[in-house]
């Protein structure tokens, strides 16, 4: 299967779909919230001019709300589902954020954004090498990328066959992606967003409402991984 015949749909299962923020799931918005934190103090290289940032698969548009609203930027917004872009344009219209829909595989400028946040994207794509590069290679020096993926050492995609997932992820197989394209890791802060049956490794719920899904735990072997990468100057 490749990756056109995967269902993009907002109604697919995979995708979140609600639009007040109230009713995101907490895991999602912490991710956002982390990246927030992250970049709050980096500076425009221009005084009076934004940053420039890019949300890769943006889904439908929450957490670029969430930075367009947190950072003095001018935020772009890209996904693969026309029907989440078209969402996301009617319900968040901030003055600092535009949506794009761009199919995957696609280049963007090189040296380009001062940050690039892509939340739970890097396993949606078949050549996650080739995503992980040319987000990294867009990025201007001094730049900083939030990525985040599932960690393939508690969710083994062999036992958990995600209809939507090509590949999951280790810590260090991430962290290597980083170095081997001029990044350097900062952080990685672990969340469970899933219930794992440890006899069987299976996932046997979610976890997405519990009162533990939205917390973000430095060095923690979560099921899903949080890495924050800058780029040297």
């Amino acid at each position: 299967m490749g990756l056109l015949d995967h269902n993009f749909q907002l109604a697919s299962g995979e995708r979140v779909t609600a639009i007040a923020i109230d009713n995101i799931p907490p895991d999602h918005l912490a991710r956002y919230e982390f990246a927030a934190e992250c970049l709050k103090d980096m500076q425009p290289e221009l005084e009076n001019s934004p940053l420039i940032g890019a949300d890769i698969f943006c889904g439908s548009g929450y957490g670029s709300h969430i930075l367009a609203q947190r950072l003095p930027c001018f935020l772009l917004g890209i996904d693969g589902s026309s029907e989440a872009i078209q969402q996301a344009s009617q319900h968040y219209t901030d003055f600092n954020l535009l949506f794009s829909h761009k199919f995957f595989p696609f280049t963007l400028p090189p040296r380009h954004f001062d940050f690039i946040v892509s939340m739970e994207s890097l396993e949606h794509v078949e050549n996650g090498d080739l995503f992980f590069k040319v987000l990294s290679q867009s990025i201007k020096p001094g730049g900083r990328l939030i990525i985040s993926a599932p960690n393939s050492e508690v969710v083994d995609l062999a036992k958990n066959p995600y209809p939507w997932h090509y590949h999951h992820f280790t810590k260090q197989e991430i962290m290597d992606m980083g170095k081997k394209y001029g990044l350097v890791h900062q952080v990685c802060m672990g969340a469970e967003c899933t219930v794992v049956d440890k006899s069987t490794g299976k996932v046997v719920a979610g976890n997405y409402y519990s009162p533990i899904s939205g917390k973000l735990r430095q060095d923690y072997p979560g099921d899903t991984l949080t890495h924050f990468f800058k780029k040297p100057a």
